[in-house]
């Protein structure tokens, strides 16, 4: 009997240890949970706050700001994406690179629209209130302004235009 009550209490013991190590484990996992949402949350804002002004000319003599938000890395992969295509079927005049460049095209208003962050530069503004030549501009500029500090040379900023 002794030895059963012995048994008992190390039982008693082992899972009490048990529930101490689980409690203190949950915790440590909640606060760890809690400190990456908390990280993400503020990851989020800093994108959200991470506005740039974008100079460009919207006419020769003409130099025009607007406020943007830097692009996610899909936008960037799109904008590098429609350069590269771009380059690629610009100067041919068979059927299919037209097509190619109209598809190219047709796609930087609402490129330019997602990264503005005045709402009523929206896809229809930059489709049918501006000259294809400011659409580019503001792109090109956008690009830059971005990119400005990161160590990309000149040069290679160029090949999106």
């Amino acid at each position: 009997m002794p030895d059963e009550s012995k048994q008992e209490e190390k039982i008693k013991a082992d899972f009490d240890s048990l529930e101490k190590k689980i409690k203190k484990k949950g915790t440590k996992d909640t606060k760890e949970l809690i400190q990456q949402l908390a990280t993400r949350e503020k990851l989020e804002r800093d994108y959200k706050e991470d506005i740039i002004r974008v100079t460009f000319n919207s006419s020769p003599e003409t130099k025009r700001a607007v406020l943007a938000k830097r692009p996610t890395q899909k936008e960037m992969m799109t904008i590098m994406r429609l350069s590269a295509e771009a380059a690629i079927y610009e100067g041919k005049s068979d059927p299919e690179s037209l097509q190619k460049m109209l598809d190219i095209y047709d796609q930087l208003p609402e490129l330019a629209a997602s990264l503005s962050v005045d709402k009523s530069l929206n896809k229809d503004f930059w489709t049918n209130k501006v000259s294809f030549a400011t659409l580019q501009n503001f792109i090109t500029e956008l690009i830059r302004e971005t990119q400005r500090g990161t160590g990309i040379p000149p040069e290679e900023m160029q090949s999106f235009r």
